[in-house]
């Protein structure tokens, strides 16, 4: 399975609605890290609304409190289970409250500490759960008090995927990374240096190996038939080392890559035009069996 990143032309950005928990963060970071992006802070006189994000090993809360007590609760429940997780919480003390609020947030926020990844929202009237989860009973029996704290006019909205084995993880993972559709990865003349507008691609295979966190990838770089071929081979290594070593800094694991240059020994256009040259001129990502 294999996707291709041209290095010059122009593309269409395609929605990356992955399977997993990124298409529950389509956020274009633009070689930012997801947790720089700040949620909006509700008004006092809005309507309620709480936010709960899971993803990429993060943990994001932001919307209406009813007190000083049930944000340092939320806090502690936070610190209980989701301990592995980088949190940031975005709180504004809300006026008029259901007196369920308290309650009603502490329970599903135990809910999706059985999921995988998850985005969750409680309003006025609705209480929505979208998500992945690898231990179903034990959401089921979690919703079940979530669902005794709503009241009678509250609503409860689910979209929940369930990966009951690895086997199921692993064809999710693979039909996402057929799906991943995105703008050429583009370098400056005869560099390994990254033009800006490669950022949204890079960060969307960031994406991918965070929801995939068991699969290999391997990243191959490609050179027209323009001049010497030892240097060819030199820059399109330079350039896959480049994008491996991107992924690293934003938290992929550098044993879960492999890195190669083929400079112009893999040709999938004619070198005798432009065009074809540019093609030829590429990154290119194989998704590999999970490591043992």
């Amino acid at each position: 399975m294999r996707v291709a990143f041209r290095w010059n032309g122009r593309a269409i950005v395609a929605v990356l609605l992955l399977c997993v928990g990124t298409l529950l963060s389509l956020t274009m970071h633009n070689g930012q890290p997801a947790g720089d992006v700040q949620p909006p802070s509700p008004r006092v006189l809005d309507a309620p609304m709480l936010t709960i994000t899971l993803t990429r090993g993060q943990l994001i809360l932001s919307g209406t409190t009813q007190s000083a007590r049930h944000e340092a609760s939320l806090e502690a429940l936070v610190a209980d289970r989701f301990r592995d997780h980088e949190v940031q919480t975005d709180f504004s003390a809300g006026v008029l409250l259901p007196e369920n609020w308290e309650p009603l947030s502490m329970r599903l926020l135990y809910a999706l500490a059985a999921m995988e990844s998850a985005n969750a929202e409680i309003g006025a009237h609705v209480v929505s759960l979208r998500g992945v989860t690898a231990d179903a009973e034990t959401l089921e029996q979690r919703l079940t008090f979530v669902r005794e704290a709503m009241s009678a006019d509250t609503e409860l909205l689910r979209d929940v995927i369930v990966v009951d084995n690895e086997s199921t993880l692993d064809e999710l993972c693979r039909r996402a990374f057929a799906g991943l559709n995105t703008l050429p990865v583009e370098f400056l003349q005869s560099s390994a240096e990254f033009r800006t507008a490669s950022f949204p691609s890079l960060d969307k295979v960031v994406d991918f190996a965070y929801d995939c966190r068991h699969s290999t990838i391997a990243i191959t770089g490609h050179s027209d038939a323009s001049g010497n071929e030892a240097w060819n081979r030199q820059l399109s290594q330079a350039r896959a080392q480049a994008v491996a070593d991107y992924l690293v800094r934003n938290g992929v694991a550098p044993e879960r890559l492999i890195v190669e240059g083929r400079g112009s020994s893999v040709p999938v256009a004619g070198n005798d035009t432009v065009y074809g040259r540019s093609r030829n001129r590429r990154i290119e990502f194989d998704l590999r069996p999970p490591l043992l």
